[in-house]
């Protein structure tokens, strides 16, 4: 699946992400880890607005293989 292209999702597969990033905000967030906490958080912001998925795209290139200057 391209994650550019998340208005094309099933709204329950982007449903099920967000629960799944909630529990692991919560766990992030009951053990103190500040920079998880932000890592979710962008995630579940980009999620809502049907972006990418920021940390996805800081890995891998625009077609899905890892980036080169890593």
């Amino acid at each position: 699946m391209d994650h550019r292209s998340l208005s094309a999702v099933d709204p329950a597969w982007k449903e099920s992400e967000q629960i799944r990033l909630e529990k692991v905000l919560a766990i992030a967030m009951a053990s103190g880890n500040k920079e998880m906490q932000a890592s979710i958080g962008r995630e579940l912001d980009a999620l809502k607005r049907e972006e990418p998925s920021p940390l996805i795209a800081q890995y891998l290139s625009e077609n899905g293989e890892i980036r080169a200057d890593l």
